[in-house]
This record gives C-alpha cells, structure tokens and sequence, in this order.
C-alpha cells in the first residue's frame, strides 16, 4: 500500500516542486528587472538635477558673460552675478589663476564649474560656469553659493514631473514613472524631499549625485500601486495555492490509504469472523452430539458419568446459545434495532442470578467464582436482562483467557453517582497499547496465549455498545501476566425519578 501511495503522491509533489521552483523563478526575474528600472530611473534622475543646475546657471550668468566680453573688472563682475542671483544664493568670481583649486563636471557636453567638500558658513557649495573675453580666451568662472539642500528641495518637483516627463528618451513612458517614488536623501541620510510615497518594505535603488550635490543621492522605489507589487502578491498567491494542493493531495492520499487499509483489514476481520465462527458453532454442537450418542447408545458406566455428560450438554448449550444470541444482538444493534426496557434494576440481584445459571459451567472448568456485593447499593437505571448478558460475556473471557490461577471476582461498587460492576480474573492480562483494540467488532488479538483462543471477537464490542446505550462507560485495569479487570459503571436512579416508568428505547433513536 505503501507503493501505491508514493505512486499516486509523488508524481503530484514532483509537478508541485516544478511549479513552486518556477514561479520563485519567475518572482526572482520581476524582482531583478525592477531593480534595474529602479536603477535607471535613479541614475536618470540625478543627470536631470544636473541639467536643472546647469539650466540655472546659463539663464542667471547671461549678463556676467555680456561683462566679461566688454573686459570689466571684478567689482562690475560680481554686480552683474548679483542680478542673477535668486533668493539665498551669494554671487562669486574666480579669475583664472584660481580655477586650479576648482573641479569640472560636464553635463551635456558644457562644463560647469564646482569645488568639492568646501562650503561657506551657511552650509552653501559654489557652481559657476566659464566666462570668456572678445577673444574667447578664459578668464575666469562665475556663478553663486548655493543650499544644495534648498535647491534640490525647491527643484524635485519640476525635475520628475516635467524635465523627465517631456523627456522622450526616457525608458518605459510616462505611465511607468507615475509607479516610482523619488526621494533625495541627504548625506546623514536623512529625507530632503521625495515624489510620492515609497511602498512599505520595498527595497530601492540609489544613484549618487554629482558636483556640487556630492554626497546626495536619489532613491527610486516602486509605489504601492505599481505593477511590480501586483505581480509579487500573485506569485506568493500562486505559491501559497501550490502549496495548498500539495498538503491538500497528501492528505487525501494519506486518508485515501488508510481507509483502503481499514477496509481490507475489516475484510480480513470480518473473513476471520467467519472462521472463528464456524469453529465456535462446531465445538460445541460436536459435544454435545457427542455426549448424545454416548448416552443413547448406553455407554455409561455409571450415574455419576451419566450426569458428568448431562452437564457436558448443558454446558455446550449454554455456550451454544450465548453465542449466538451475541450475534442476533451485535446485528440488531449495528442496525439500531435493539430495544432496552430500561427499568430500576438491582444490579446484586441481577449478578446473583447471572453467577447462579454460570456457576455450574465455572465449577465444572475447575474456577472458584468469588462476589462482593455490598448491602444498600441504590439501584441503576437499566435494562436487566442487557447487563446479565454483558455480565455473561466478561465472565465467558474471565474463563476463557485464565491457565493455572482459575479465580474470578466480581464486586460491585458506588462512586461518582454511577455504581460500578467489575469482574477480575488473574488471567494471561492485556497490553497497555490493545486497551482500546479490544473493544472494536471482529478484532481479536495475534500475540500470544490470546491467539491460541478461539471466538468471534464479538463479545467486548457487544459489551461496549450496550453500556454506551445505559450512558454508562467501561474501564479495563490488566496487563500481561497480572490478570484483567473490567468495570462497567453504570448510572444510578435519581432520587425524583424513583418510581417513574419509563419508555421503551432503541439503539439508534
């Protein structure tokens, strides 16, 4: 059955781990292109504030350069720097002996003049760009100090939603870039400014910024409305389905084999069954038709063995007929056929009657058959002739699976609202782990001297279902080689109900 199984749930798993290892592929390939977008876009974000710089400056430096051209001093210079200044920026002129100090960064193909890691005491960087004279020979750079910090914030927006959006260039259109969120972050990492919202614990990508915005960076994150993320939920919604359908095909296979094995060995009861039964009608129709034959054709030798056959018959009857009123009743309660007279019963009554009619089969096997039933035991509600019988099959065991020590007791006793009737015997006991074997139909157990015993397997679960029907329990105390006892506990007849008669009940209504 094994083979089966794995036949049936491997192929199912083996599709599962390819389909499982694919979409994280899948995943992982989203995962990595979007980076490199967000990459992209950083990087295209950073050579557009660059631009803006540049822009800037051009548009500010046009009567500085007018000056220059005309051979102004330095005085007249900074005046016409001054009027292209815009709020919070501070003119300056380098001449041209004192450009070595300074850096060039190009952006889009024209220079534009920085000096790295010096500031003024307002926090401000100088970005200027190249004056010239008639000749067109350098004679210097103009520009302002400048709030990088200011000036990205003041620009972020004009950068994103119009520099890059009339850039026809750019890559992936404009309808891919309303799904980025752009943030500035400055040098100790703190927020300058941003364009819309990142989505919570998405990673983003980084491009640093250059000249005068050294030790700046922008960072590029997808939105939470981007298409990444709605791709990302369904692969995790993909693999969690995949997932699902593989515990889901587990479990049916692994319910789908039990219940195979539970049929084919309830077949295999229920063939035992069958056999044991066979064997347990033929004993004792064997003997008794043995004993008939002896006494009909005379072969007696004297009363006292006459009457040694008697009881033999009478014995095999009774055996006879306790067997297969077993099966009439385990059949009639299996079908919720079988009707209980429930009543206030005696049960000391009832057990002294039941040992009466068994004593002679118990004394005849050589048993010594001991009760303990106290005086003043309030009575159960019960049916009377139901408990003689389950009384008769613990008793019928108590015979059947004792050797040498042959002493059966049976005790009743109160406790819990529920009056208890045990039957002890000093027996060949049962394991610990077939306590509840014991109780299910046709079961009858393989280990030892249990298996040199025939019978039905009939009579606990007959036991069992009956006492279920009282509203009663069973308990079983016995291991191997220290004897078996079982309690039925059985509940009592309350005080406001005594006397009242009632209804008959059937097992399944």
């Amino acid at each position: 059955m094994g083979i089966i199984g794995l036949g049936v749930a491997l192929p199912a798993l083996v599709l599962a781990a390819i389909g499982v290892v694919l979409t994280l592929r899948i995943g992982t390939a989203l995962d990595a292109q979007s980076d490199r977008y967000n990459l992209y876009m950083a990087k295209q974000v950073a050579k557009a504030f660059e631009e803006e710089l540049q822009g800037h400056l051009r548009d500010g430096v046009t009567a500085a350069e007018i000056v220059a051209r005309g051979g102004a001093d330095r005085r007249v210079m900074l005046q016409a720097l001054e009027s292209g200044a815009l709020p919070g920026e501070t003119a300056a002129y380098v001449p041209l002996n004192e450009l070595s100090d300074y850096f060039l960064l190009l952006v889009e193909g024209q220079p534009v003049i920085y000096r790295a890691g010096i500031e003024d005491q307002g926090g401000r960087r100088f970005a200027g760009v190249i004056l010239r004279d008639t000749q067109g020979q350098v004679v210097g750079a103009g520009g302002w100090w400048t709030d990088p910090h200011a000036f990205l914030r003041e620009h972020v927006r004009s950068v994103v939603e119009e520099r890059l959006a009339n850039d026809e260039r750019l890559y992936g259109g404009i309808e891919s870039r309303r799904h980025i969120s752009v943030m500035l972050v400055a040098p100790d990492g703190a927020e300058v400014a941003r364009v819309r919202a990142p989505a919570a614990h998405e990673h983003a990508s980084e491009a640093p910024l250059q000249g005068p915005f050294e030790g700046y960076a922008v960072r590029v994150a997808p939105t939470i409305t981007a298409p990444i993320l709605l791709t990302r939920r369904f692969v995790w919604i993909e693999l969690g389905f995949i997932g699902i359908m593989a515990v889901l095909i587990l479990l049916a296979t692994f319910f789908g084999l039990r219940y195979t094995v539970r049929q084919i060995e309830i077949a295999r009861l229920k063939s035992s069954f069958l056999s044991n039964v066979s064997h347990e009608l033929k004993t004792p129709i064997a003997l008794i038709r043995l004993a008939v034959e002896t006494l009909e054709m005379g072969r007696v030798s004297s009363p006292e063995e006459s009457d040694k056959f008697l009881r033999r018959i009478s014995r095999e009857t009774m055996r006879l007929n306790q067997l297969v009123e077993n099966i009439l009743d385990f059949a009639r309660l299996e079908a919720g056929q079988r009707a209980f007279r429930f009543a206030q019963v005696d049960l000391a009554e009832v057990v002294r009657e039941t040992a009466d009619s068994y004593r002679l089969r118990i004394e005849d096997q050589g048993f010594t058959l001991k009760l303990d039933l106290p005086e003043g035991l309030p009575p159960v509600r019960g049916d009377g002739s139901a408990l003689a019988q389950c009384l008769l099959n613990l008793l019928d065991n108590a015979v059947k699976y004792s050797r040498e020590e042959k002493e059966i007791r049976v005790g009743l006793t109160q406790r819990d609202g529920m009056v208890g009737l045990s039957v002890a015997d000093r027996g060949i006991g049962i394991a610990t782990r077939d306590h509840r074997r014991i109780f299910e139909k046709f079961v009858r157990l393989e280990d030892g001297l249990v298996h040199d015993v025939k019978g039905a397997g009939l009579g606990l679960s007959l036991v069992q279902q009956i006492v279920r029907a009282h509203g009663g329990r069973i308990e079983v105390h016995s291991a191997p080689h220290e004897g078996s006892t079982f309690t039925l506990w059985i509940p009592r007849v309350a005080a406001a109900d005594a006397g009242a008669v009632e209804p008959e009940a059937r097992t399944g209504s």
